[in-house]
């Protein structure tokens, strides 16, 4: 879609790495308990993680990412360096699988720590840290990667820490489905390197693996790769390269190393990216500890929280990414299946006193003159709720850019306290049917963040 209301000259003043450098693959390779009597390098030996209800492991993983971001500017293109690293400490238990691919992956995960720390250009620094409340996660796997859910509400931020690259529930992935003996090499099924570099479609990929060395029980594994696709509507290339090592008694991935390079285009959500990832990890067995046997399935249906500068809280699809963010606006841009489908400018209005809001001319005067310069006009208007805490009035109008048909809705939401907020969503004519229920579905989720109650005065 083409020709969004939007002001993009600040695009590059926010960016969380979460997402934007990778999520990852999912598998699950896993096999009965055996011994082995190792002979020779001749010898085919199995390579298999084992899955059991009774096995919790304590994982430490650690990424770094280093590089160039690239955003579109008023003369050409924006380049900003960028350093991003992000820590996690967990235990995990992964549950026995019911399907095939990446739909087998299932775990339950308490995590001890989830941290990142991001810094854009010279001065722009982000963090984000998973809540303790929060610290009990849900996994299960994706046609796209891994879904988490908590029993609180996650933020987008939240969900895109928990986005781990080569995250190591998956990598059993690169595992062979047969013995094999050292020296002998073998691909993966299609479907894994996507999952790997947190694709979500590829034109072009291969992946290959290699049994380099056996010492004691430890095998390690030595694999590469390389793909062309696109994530969140941004056409990327990665290739990685790294080694995995599997304790072949206990049936256990005791360690990864990798390296990644992605370049990616700028898009709908996304600035362009030219950087270098490095990911390590070590899993260890850990004593029984008191933690879910199965998954809370209704989680997965709970919606992300947005929490505005503003006190305005309210949720959203996980379709919804934060494109742009500054002190008057945050613009939200929903994507599906890698298609920019619409955008939500958020933004705070003019305080009014409690029980009051601005008059209904007014608003629709300050509509008028948004779309003038794109010969729109106005379509319908009404009040869509007015009760005890909020009144919402509806403007939809219309108009044209180059050639493409666009639906504006805007609406002026009103609290009770006098609290004003402005909501515009625009899409093109022909994403009406898939842009569907959106804006009432995040209208209904509206809240304030309670003030603190001030503290009595005291002589």
């Amino acid at each position: 879609m083409h020709g969004l209301h939007s002001d993009q000259s600040h695009r590059a003043t926010w960016f969380r790495v979460g997402h934007c450098i990778l999520s990852l693959l999912p598998v699950s390779v896993f096999a009965e308990d055996r011994t082995f009597e190792f002979v020779d390098n001749g010898a085919k030996i199995p390579l298999a993680v084992r899955i059991s209800t009774d096995r919790v492991t304590q994982l430490e993983y650690h990424v770094t990412v280093a590089g160039t971001l690239v955003t579109p500017a008023a003369r050409g293109l924006r380049h900003w360096d960028l350093d991003s690293e992000a820590s996690l400490k967990f235990i995990q238990r992964q549950l026995p699988p019911e399907f095939s691919g990446p739909l087998a992956l299932k775990a339950v995960r308490y995590f001890k720590q989830a941290s990142s720390s991001t810094r854009v250009g010279k001065n722009h620094r982000t963090k984000t840290a998973l809540p303790g409340a929060s610290s009990l996660i849900y996994i299960r796997g994706s046609k796209t990667g891994l879904h988490a859910a908590a029993s609180r509400f996650l933020s987008r931020a939240q969900f895109d820490l928990l986005q781990m690259p080569c995250d190591p529930l998956f990598c059993a992935s690169l595992l062979p489905s047969r013995d094999v003996c050292i020296g002998e090499k073998w691909n993966t099924d299609s479907w894994v390197l996507p999952r790997l570099v947190g694709l979500e479609a590829v034109s072009d990929h291969v992946l290959s693996c290699e049994f380099k060395s056996l010492d004691g029980d430890v095998a390690q594994i030595q694999f590469n790769g390389r793909a062309d696709g696109a994530v969140v509507g941004s056409a990327s290339t990665v290739e990685l390269v790294g080694t995995l090592k599997v304790n072949v008694e206990s049936q256990l991935l005791v360690e990864l190393k990798c390296q990644l390079k992605e370049k990616r285009s700028t898009g709908p959500v996304s600035p362009g990216l030219d950087a270098l990832v490095n990911v390590t990890w070590t899993q260890s067995l850990a004593d029984r500890v008191k933690i879910p046997t199965e998954l809370n399935n209704a989680l997965f249906d709970k919606p992300l929280v947005l929490e505005t500068p503003w006190r305005l809280v309210f949720h959203h699809s996980h379709e919804w990414h934060i494109f742009n963010q500054n002190d008057q606006v945050i613009m939200l841009r929903q994507i599906r299946d890698g298609v920019l489908v619409s955008q939500c400018n958020v933004s705070t209005g003019v305080m009014m006193p409690p029980g009051q809001h601005t008059s209904d001319p007014d608003f629709r005067s300050d509509v008028k003159t948004a779309i003038r310069s794109r010969n729109g006009q106005i379509i319908s208007e009404d009040t869509i709720r007015n009760d005890e805490k909020w009144r919402i009035r509806h403007i939809q109008a219309s108009g044209r850019i180059s050639d493409l048909e666009i639906i504006w809705d805007y609406y002026l939401c009103t609290a009770a306290t006098g609290d004003q907020y402005s909501l515009m969503f625009s899409h093109s004519a022909g994403d009406t049917t898939e842009f569907g229920d959106e804006a009432n579905q995040l209208l209904r989720s509206l809240s304030l963040v309670q003030l603190p109650s001030a503290l009595p005065f005291r002589n």
